[in-house]
């Protein structure tokens, strides 16, 4: 039975109550009024007396109560449980308040689709498609999220797609070329301190993010051991922690690489970045450089003419004319993009890159020059007839052709005209006069010495009803001056 009082003789009435398994419990009625704090006990009691009968599903009930709690609540749960950088969940939390603003959601009651979809229909009149779908993915993790947990009985978003980022793509990213790279790495070498990073510290991190395709953070990470470079193969380790795929990845390099990397690692202090202080914005570092390099590149042309050309020209330009953007990140798309034209399997490339599936490795990094493009159609054999009948005729010349392994095609003619042409053609090897091939042959003739009318000099007449119909013609095995054994159709 329940029972009502109150701790120290004030306050809230209290409520205490024994539930379905035994256990005593206690909880505020939350009230100073003593009968309305007798009518929550008497529920409490009621609902108790359900769940001893089984007439009460404790997994409903559940749901029941965690649709009454705040959304912010959950909201702190999930974040709170996610294995991701502080970065990221800032990120996180705030694409979901901002759909959960747009569509006024307090409560997991109004977490609904109709809702979120008009949230992000909002969101997308502001934002490009591929920015609308980090929100999309957003709520749909916490959705899930609450389904998994037991707090939904369903994912109530589980029917939200993301659309096509590529009909809408308003940042794209470019791949260097091999001197582009070259270029870069020179100028900004002999370049002065920017960002208060110094011109020889910058070129060696485009050497090690064009070696090893790694990321600014996983760069800004690295400390003078994380370098291997006395291994076969040399090789520079991330940890997992600031790793994208949350693991240890451990990078081979090339040897060129480590030798230019042992040198500028001498003096350098274990435990310390071994980077220094590497600016946040490195997209503003590089396009410095790349503004200084470009400078310097059409500085080098002999004449006036020859610099207009290169100022109208893409080579070391921030962005090209197709709105492609040279940024740090693109660094990364120019090592991936080098890997796939050197022949490397898709596999090998898959690893390299530290991809999760091969079609983020080909698809979105790895970008085909038409230079790459041409090689490829160079290695296509000819299709042209002429080419294919000339070998052919050479080889016969020389005796060394096989009709028995590659016969000729001899075209098909329609009519009786071109079917009379080709019967003498057989028994002659040349051409014949227009006399000569209505003249009947005597090693051709049936048994009964007729020719069927219409028929080819070539062929015996059947013992069948006779018809003009060449369709109903046997057709007989004539043999060519070269010795290959045709069947006419």
């Amino acid at each position: 039975m329940a029972s009502i009082f109150k701790r120290g003789g004030h306050g809230p009435w209290q409520i205490a109550w024994f539930d379905a398994s035994g256990k005593r419990r206690e909880r505020s009625a939350r009230t100073t009024c003593r009968q309305t704090a007798g009518q929550i006990a008497a529920r409490l009691e009621a609902d108790e007396a359900l769940r001893r009968r089984g007439l009460l599903d404790p997994t409903q009930e559940r749901f029941a109560s965690e649709r009454g709690r705040a959304i912010d609540a959950h909201l702190t749960d999930f974040l709170d449980g996610l294995a991701v950088g502080e970065k990221q969940r800032k990120v996180l939390k705030t694409r979901l308040l901002r759909v959960f603003a747009l569509c006024n959601i307090e409560s997991l009651a109004d977490l609904t689709g109709s809702a979120v979809q008009a949230a992000l229909a909002e969101v997308r009149k502001v934002v490009s498609v591929q920015t609308c779908n980090h929100y999309v993915r957003a709520v749909k993790q916490f959705s899930r999220w609450l389904w998994r947990d037991g707090r939904v009985a369903a994912d109530p978003l589980a029917h939200l797609r993301t659309a096509n980022a590529e009909a809408d793509r308003r940042y794209s990213r470019r791949a260097l070329q091999d001197d582009e790279a070259a270029r870069l790495i020179d100028a900004t070498a002999r370049g002065p301190v920017v960002l208060g990073m110094a011109g020889v510290d910058r070129a060696m991190l485009y050497r090690v993010a064009l070696g090893t395709g790694f990321r600014a953070s996983e760069l800004r990470s690295l400390t003078p051991g994380s370098f291997a470079l006395g291994a076969n193969p040399p090789t520079i380790t991330v940890l997992g922690g600031y790793s994208k795929r949350r693991r240890e990845d451990v990078q081979p390099i090339r040897s060129d690489l480590a030798d230019m990397l042992q040198p500028w690692l001498d003096g350098k202090v274990k435990g310390v970045p071994a980077f220094g202080e590497m600016p946040g914005k490195t997209a503003r570092m590089i396009h410095l450089d790349l503004r200084r390099a470009r400078a310097l590149w059409i500085l080098e042309s002999p004449n006036r003419r020859a610099r207009r050309e290169r100022r109208t020209s893409d080579f070391l330009a921030v962005r090209d004319d197709a709105g492609r953007v040279a940024d740090f990140h693109a660094l990364r798309h120019t090592y991936i993009s080098r890997l796939v034209s050197s022949g490397a399997s898709v596999k090998v490339c898959q690893e390299l890159a530290r991809h999760s599936t091969p079609i983020l490795t080909i698809g979105r990094y790895a970008h085909a020059r038409l230079f790459d493009l041409t090689q490829a159609l160079d290695g296509l054999p000819g299709v042209d007839r002429k080419s294919e009948s000339k070998d052919a005729g050479a080889l016969l010349a020389t005796g060394t052709y096989d009709a028995a392994k590659d016969p000729p095609q001899i075209p098909q003619q329609s009519g009786c005209d071109s079917q009379r042409r080709g019967a003498a053609q057989c028994e002659t090897g040349t051409s014949v006069s227009a006399k000569a091939r209505h003249r009947k042959p005597a090693n051709l003739a049936g048994k009964s010495g007729n020719m069927r009318r219409g028929a080819a000099p070539c062929e015996k007449a059947t013992g069948r009803i006779r018809t003009d119909d060449l369709r109903f013609t046997k057709p007989l095995l004539c043999q060519l001056s070269y010795g290959g054994d045709v069947r006419l159709a």
